[in-house]
């Protein structure tokens, strides 16, 4: 991915904060993401990433502060709006529809990406959507299940089929949520691989806990505590970074 390509700013906070009545979730904080970069968020529970990210994403609106993607203020733009122009978001707990099949999960994130403009509701046909469904199964492993119910799939494969949903979106910002919790050993060796390979098309910034999946993923760091950004850098120097260590002393 380059190094050339995390030259090019993608998204950049600026100032952005929130708070819950007397709790200042997030300080104000300057996070920036750059294109074709694997970025992780990590810190203590209560460190404020998912606050961070859900003003990102648009699902918080933040007390102060702004949010700009490529450029353009996307501040008071709702999520769904988001989404729209590329920032993709998947949560911590698989979101599927567990009584459609796995083909009817995605279709409808293929719809829904087809269907952005009125006129796209009048062209829109069965040969077009299944392809798109088709290619996001057949990217996350899952080519073989379509038929199956979501709900009836190994945990392990339910946040697969929640990755293909997002990819289905054509995101150019995918955000992960602790994507590794709850799976085994071996499904988080694959899921590392399968972020890896969307990472040559997507920019990717994850919430993670799990720090030897950071280290060998990410390209940066970004390291929250108190909701706050105490450290950002390569992997070799959060961890060795003395801030962090203290952030994470009794984890």
């Amino acid at each position: 991915m380059g190094e050339m390509a995390s030259m090019t700013r993608l998204l950049q906070t600026t100032a952005l904060s929130k708070r819950f009545g007397g709790l200042e979730a997030v300080q104000p904080v300057e996070f920036r993401l750059d294109q074709g970069e694997i970025r992780a968020i990590i810190g203590p529970n209560g460190a404020g990433k998912t606050t961070l990210v859900c003003m990102i994403s648009g699902r918080v609106s933040p007390t102060s502060g702004q949010v700009h993607f490529k450029d353009r203020d996307i501040t008071r733009l709702r999520a769904w709006d988001r989404v729209a122009l590329g920032i993709v978001y998947t949560f911590q707990v698989t979101s599927i529809f567990r009584k459609l099949t796995v083909y009817e999960n995605v279709a409808l994130a293929v719809q829904r990406r087809l269907m952005r403009r009125a006129l796209d509701r009048l062209t829109l046909r069965e040969a077009i959507l299944s392809d798109g469904v088709e290619a996001a199964l057949a990217e996350v492993g899952l080519g073989q299940v379509g038929n199956q119910l979501a709900g009836l799939l190994p945990y392990g494969h339910q946040r697969l089929l929640e990755v293909a949903m997002a990819l289905a979106l054509k995101p150019e910002v995918l955000i992960l949520d602790e994507p590794t919790q709850g799976l085994a050993p071996e499904e988080i060796i694959n899921f590392c691989d399968l972020i890896r390979k969307i990472s040559r098309e997507v920019t990717i910034l994850l919430i993670e806990h799990n720090m030897p999946v950071v280290l060998e993923l990410a390209t940066g760091i970004t390291v929250m505590d108190k909701g706050a950004i105490i450290a950002v850098g390569t992997p070799d120097e959060i961890e060795a970074d003395a801030r962090v260590q203290e952030a994470y002393l009794g984890l």
